[in-house]
């Protein structure tokens, strides 16, 4: 028999695969797979740096290549795809250094990364590869920023950002680790900076509710609900003494809300000028939030060392009617967005106290501990106090109740009293999108100051029952006047009880319309502008529709006048043709209008469909700035769909600027464009989106059709069949990151309903990290790294693949060590050799594992017969729940079992190469071919365990010293503990191992381990 040399049998399979395309797949049910059970198994798609792969990095890749491999010979029509998350600073600042392009190195980068992933023999559908940097998939991220920005998602903001110096780059929050850039670890800095922002906040609910529906491991919940941080409390309502001002402050712990004794407000706050203007404070105050300002804009300021506060001269009038005034103060650790960036301080929080204690504010406790020398103590504020057991004494109807127990109770008290108003506050933000570098995807947006300056004729109508000054349309009208619009908003007739026909007639009567108006209606105004523009038949410039609805269908109450004004029949066809922009904009509550009409409207209209949170139910609010917000013109005009991608210019200086500009702003003939709007002058925007775009939506890419010349087709019955992802592996560094990312575009794609379900993983886990030798994680820098080709090359692909699933377990970090790769080679050598006692058997190759096991078993071996079916059984079990080490153990106790035997059934050994095989493909392929079988053993199906004949009156004990199989021992299956540990100790392998020395500790998992600690 040849010697067992992997460096022949493995690359011979990787052709083999490869050129039988074995694991490409179709998603067509008539061709092949009908019947059978989709499963989409998905990794984290790597980043293609120029180090290439580490001994780490293919722990993830390994773990659901094994999943796959199980799937595949379970019957499972299987989809592993794999890319390239290409765009990013690493490749771009390499390429600045070494003054290459950034496509240059990528592409090298991306065929070393590919050359190393088919040497590791992963059962990739590699005709469906991506590669992010590619225009024919940014095309697809570009579209998808292009449907945000539509539906008011993508918005322009100018605020303070996260900025490192070093990268000379914009940082979204999550990626600033303990005030430092997460890339480069320097301090990230503050820096005030137009930015393209995603409302990833108006998802916070959403993605929320969506982690009730999904099997991710705990962690990975927790992480996301602590990241989005969402808190129900109180908004209370003050009133600025003398002065004509009213404001609201956020509670989280409304239980002590009779306990505030003064009000901090965040420096940025627009209403610490308006408090303190003309009055003695204005100087030293407004000079102490320049100061504070700038000391948040650089790299030293820390909210709790750092605190500091100045009184506005102003108190907020009889607080709740207590006949309290509550000193105002500009506080440094106040947040502008945090809640309303006015907070009501108390005794009870810690900082409120410390910052009371420093400038000597009054306090009034009202949670006491039981004990009574530590409740004198609160009494006298010498101490903070805020314990769940602590007791209250205000409110007077809940003295003597826990505060850990009181809190919705006094949410009640507090609403039903009229003291407050039930709120939520959030601790996500909005996503800071945009990038000033170039090795990014173009944001396919033009600036038109023309468009920005273009003055338009809006008339606005007014719903049922109430006239134009009723809720925010006087206000509109006033705003946009301001602006140089010309604005009709006249009072309807009869609106109490309506004829739309009649209505329709009225404003036909009083304003000319033509191409330059812009229609607005609320509510049943809606119907009014529908039946306007039928009638008239011409093209207007823009149609808002807030809140309205296309069938008298509500959810407070039924409303008959509303029911008998029109038929409520419209030409949908014949409407959506007479505006080129569509905007439905709707109330998040859904308190008047049912759920549903919105996203029907928005189809109908082909329109830009905006779920917003007025600032009363329905838009009554006398002012409402979501829908001024829609009815303006920013001067921002989306690229046409066909002219997607717009690709990234080729340059010869792509450096970043000190300024905070893109390198793309210098190039002036790519800059400067006829705006496809109006054809006036425009400018391209030249930010570039952040490295998380791609990755926001690669999962959707693999299941598109990707045709010949490489274009991908947004195609939904492939798109329908494969998604969502059924198990997803990831690190959990990308918990808050990626992960929450490419939850949101998926929901925000379902919503406009371009993809088939709402969350797009079934089921997410993650991987613990391989750590180098010294257990410090691999670096460059620290020198530690292990290159698998040198692993590979040394000890074959099979070994190295085995051992990583090996080494521990995989949810936790493990150290690498290079001699349990030198343990796993000899057992794979064991599995080879295995051979020679089959063939001693007497059994006819040619006829193949799977013809030929019941005409040349052996005499039967039960105790081999009851191990078989054991393992089996643990290594079915174990791979799905990713015991990975555990069923490798167990074949190894099998494959030791057999060495015993002299000669060994054919089928005994084809089971155990079938389990094996997901683990060491290569060696069980060739063993498999060897024996007579013609097709790959990745089409044999997975075993199945007789559950009668795994039961046995013995089991075999694996132990291990220091986590390492050292010997199996056979056991009666009732034997004491006791009694084992003494079998075990007394073995001579056991006893050498132990080199005399005192076990630490001995861990017995009964009738499987015993696992010894030296």
């Amino acid at each position: 028999m040849n010697k067992y040399a992997p460096n022949e049998i493995e690359p011979k399979w990787q052709k083999y695969w490869e050129d039988n395309k074995l694991f490409e797949v179709t998603e067509d049910p008539s061709v092949k797979t009908q019947g059978r059970e989709k499963f989409y198994g998905l990794i984290e798609f790597p980043y293609p740096s120029g180090a290439g792969l580490h001994v780490g990095h293919p722990r993830p890749f390994t773990a659901m290549d094994v999943i796959c491999r199980k799937k595949r010979m379970e019957g499972k029509n299987v989809l592993f795809p794999i890319g390239f998350d290409a765009f990013g600073l690493p490749t771009e600042n390499f390429a600045i250094k070494t003054g290459r392009q950034p496509a240059e190195v990528t592409a090298e980068n991306i065929s070393n990364f590919t050359r190393q992933l088919k040497m590791l023999g992963y059962s990739f559908a590699w005709d469906r590869v991506v590669d992010t940097t590619d225009p024919k998939y940014y095309k697809w991220t570009q579209w998808i920023f292009l449907q945000l920005f539509k539906h008011g998602l993508a918005y322009k903001k100018a605020m303070p950002i996260n900025w490192c110096p070093s990268c000379k780059i914009g940082l979204a929050n999550e990626e600033v680790v303990d005030g430092k850039c997460e890339r480069c670890g320097t301090v990230a800095e503050k820096r005030n900076k137009e930015q393209w922002m995603l409302a990833i906040t108006k998802y916070a609910d959403k993605l929320l509710q969506g982690l009730e529906n999904v099997d991710y491991i705990p962690q990975a919940k927790i992480q996301q609900q602590n990241w989005i941080g969402r808190s129900e409390g109180i908004n209370f309502k003050h009133r600025v003494k003398d002065m004509n001002l009213e404001f609201e402050v956020y509670d989280s712990i409304p239980q002590t809300f009779l306990a505030q004794t003064f009000v901090i407000i965040a420096p940025e706050h627009p209403y610490v000028y308006e408090m303190v203007r003309g009055t003695e404070h204005e100087k030293k105050v407004m000079e102490f939030v320049e100061k504070i300002k700038k000391k948040k804009a650089g790299d030293k300021f820390d909210i709790d060392s750092d605190m500091e506060g100045i009184f506005t001269g102003r108190y907020s009038e009889n607080y709740l009617g207590i006949g309290r005034d509550l000193p105002i103060w500009v506080a440094s650790f106040a947040l502008m967005d945090y809640g309303t960036g006015i907070v009501g301080c108390s005794v009870h929080d810690e900082r409120d106290y410390k910052f009371a204690k420093m400038y000597n504010l009054p306090l009034h406790p009202v949670l006491f501990p039981k004990n009574k020398e530590l409740a004198e103590k609160v009494r006298g504020t010498e101490i903070f106090y805020r314990e769940p057991d602590g007791v209250l004494e205000e409110p007077i109807d809940f003295k003597g109740r826990k505060w850990n127990e009181v809190r919705q109770d006094v949410i009640e008290y507090i609403v039903n009293n009229n003291l407050g108003k039930r709120a939520v506050n959030y601790k996500l933000r909005d996503w800071v999108f945009s990038r000033q570098r170039y090795w990014g995807e173009p944001i396919p947006l033009v600036y038109c100051e023309n468009c920005k300056n273009k003055k338009y004729h809006y008339v606005l109508v007014h719903g049922y029952y109430d006239p134009t000054n009723f809720a925010w349309l006087m206000w509109a009208k006033n705003e946009l006047e301001k602006q140089g619009h010309t604005v009709d908003a006249l009072d309807l007739p009869n609106y109490k009880t309506p004829n739309v026909n009649e209505q329709v007639d009225f404003l036909l009567d009083k304003v000319k319309i033509d191409e330059n108006i812009v229609l607005v209606g609320h509510s049943m105004g809606g119907a009014v502008v529908m039946k306007l523009l039928e009638k008239i038949n011409k093209k207007v410039a823009k149609v808002v529709f807030v809140d309205c609805f296309i069938r008298p269908e509500f959810v407070d109450r039924p409303r008959p006048d509303v029911e008998k004004s029109c038929d409520w029949k419209f030409d949908f066809k014949k409407l959506k043709k007479l505006s080129d922009e569509f905007i439905i904009l709707a109330d998040s509550s859904y308190g008047v209008i049912n759920k549903g009409q919105d996203r029907e409207m928005a189809d109908l209209f082909n329109g830009k469909l905006i779920i917003a949170n007025p600032i009363e139910t329905h838009f009554r609010a006398k002012e409402e700035p979501e829908v001024l917000k829609q009815l303006e013109n920013n001067g921002w005009i989306s690229l046409p769909e066909s002219e997607l991608p717009l690709e990234l210019p080729k340059v010869e200086k792509y450096e970043p600027t000190d300024t905070g500009e893109s390198p793309l702003a210098h190039i002036t003939d790519w800059i400067n464009v006829a705006c496809p709007a109006c054809g006036s002058p425009a400018r391209r925007e030249t930010d570039t989106m952040p490295n998380w775009a791609g990755s926001s939506w690669y999962f959707l890419a693999y299941t598109m059709m990707k045709e010949k010349n490489g274009e991908y087709v947004w195609d939904r019955k492939k798109m329908d069949y494969w998604n969502p992802v059924n198990w997803y592996n990831g690190g959990m560094e990308h918990t808050v990151l990626h992960l929450l990312y490419s939850r949101f575009w998926n929901q925000f794609l379902y919503d406009i309903g371009v993809v088939p379900t709402s969350e797009p993983y079934k089921k997410r886990t993650s991987h613990g990290m391989i750590l180098a030798a010294d257990g410090e994680k691999m670096s460059k820098s620290r020198g530690n790294v292990i290159n698998p080709d040198e692993m590979v090359e040394k000890f074959g692909t099979d070994a190295f693949r085995t051992y990583i699933m090996f080494m521990g377990p995989f949810d936790q970090a493990v150290a690498w060590d290079t001699n349990g790769v030198v343990g796993v080679r000899r057992f794979l050598e064991k599995v080879w050799t295995l051979q020679e006692r089959v063939i001693a058997s007497g059994a006819k190759q040619s006829q193949g594992i799977a013809t030929s096991a019941d005409a040349n078993r052996l005499p039967r071996n039960d105790k081999l017969t009851t191990l078989l079916h054991q393992t089996i059984k643990k290594v079915t079990e174990d791979i799905e729940a990713m015991r990975f080490n555990t069923a490798i153990s167990q074949l190894m106790i099998l494959v030791n079992e057999m060495s015993k035997l002299e000669v060994l059934s054919l089928k005994s050994y084809g089971l155990c190469l079938q389990l094996l095989s997901p683990f060491a493909p290569h060696l069980c392929e060739e063993i498999w071919n060897k024996l007579g079988n013609k097709e790959s053993i990745s089409k044999s199906e997975w075993p199945k365990y007789d559950p009668e004949l795994a039961k046995s009156d013995t089991f075999t004990l694996a132990i291990q010293i220091n986590g390492k199989l050292r010997d199996t021992l056979e056991l009666p299956a009732d034997i004491l503990e006791e009694e084992v540990i003494k079998q075990a100790l007394e073995l001579e392998k056991i006893k050498k191992w132990l080199e005399d020395k005192e076990p630490k500790k001995i861990i017995y998992i009964k009738g499987k381990l015993l696992s010894i600690v030296i």
